[in-house]
């Protein structure tokens, strides 16, 4: 009985085996159906008739084929600039990404990491305009953030690469964004009648992006915040920032007082209900 037993476990295993050996068999396997080099004049064709689609196509069917061929490196170069103007931020990030670990001594790295950061970059703005309608506080900005990290690491890396001068402009152009989105979230959150939140957004803005255009406004958005909360002291202390820095700021009088965000700018300060304070008259 022991030995009926051994045996027929023996040649369940053996069927067993017998049938995955077949499923294998019966497997296709991936075939050149083109020489390395015509694949990756296509893709070429493909980019130079506008045609990102068909070239990433193109490319990663070279890459799937003949992943260590002459051609290999080129072409996940290629690939990244394809994906990224066919619309596929996402994917242009990932190969940028793939090929930073792989090839890290490539002569053309510094072009991976450029292109990563972009692609975060253009990812990003894409998703903005897609919902503008949002209230303030609910966009996010994770992703403009994350790129100018990624700019930042670039520039880090290879400051005097031909990508630079663009990758600076647009740093510029990211932390001018995310300051006067901070403010925006600041005058939802005076809408919401939560004048610490706000305060909060102002002073991030004033602290964190100092240099950045929107800085004169959180600097109003502060002095307001702090006249809602009665810290009269602390809102004096900021319009005197105010004043000295932007002495023709829209937020002032001719004689240096404040304009509350809640009162029209030609609305006489003599009429406004914080008469106490010095502040406005």
């Amino acid at each position: 009985m022991g030995f009926n037993k051994t045996l027929s476990r023996i040649l369940t295993i053996a069927g067993f085996y017998t049938a995955l050996t077949a499923c294998s068999a019966n497997q296709p396997t991936v075939e050149p159906d083109l020489p390395e080099k015509e694949y990756f004049r296509l893709a070429q064709e493909a980019l130079d008739n506008n045609l990102p689609t068909t070239a990433a196509e193109q490319l990663k069917e070279l890459e799937t084929r003949y992943p260590f061929g002459e051609y290999s490196v080129p072409a996940r170069l290629d690939l990244i600039y394809a994906q990224f103007e066919a619309g596929n931020f996402a994917a242009a990030h990932a190969t940028a990404d793939r090929f930073i670990k792989n090839y890290p001594d490539n002569h053309a790295i510094d072009y991976a990491y450029y292109m990563r950061g972009l692609s975060t970059y253009k990812g990003a703005e894409t998703f903005l305009a897609r919902y503008l309608d949002l209230n303030p506080a609910e966009r996010d900005t994770t992703e403009f953030d994350k790129a100018f990290s990624e700019f930042a690491d670039f520039l880090r890396r290879y400051p005097n690469s031909e990508f630079a001068p663009d990758a600076k402009t647009r740093m510029v152009y990211l932390r001018n964004m995310i300051a006067e989105h901070e403010v925006s979230i600041a005058h939802y959150y005076f809408k919401r009648k939560a004048p610490m939140s706000a305060l909060r957004r102002g002073q991030e803005v004033v602290q964190s992006y100092p240099s950045t255009p929107a800085v004169e406004e959180a600097l109003a958005v502060t002095i307001q915040a702090y006249m809602d909360l009665g810290l009269y002291d602390e809102a004096k202390q900021n319009l005197s920032v105010l004043a000295n820095s932007f002495p023709n700021s829209e937020y002032l009088t001719k004689d240096k007082k404040f304009i509350p965000f809640k009162l029209p700018r030609e609305a006489d300060p003599d009429t406004l209900y914080w008469v106490s304070l010095g502040l406005i008259e």
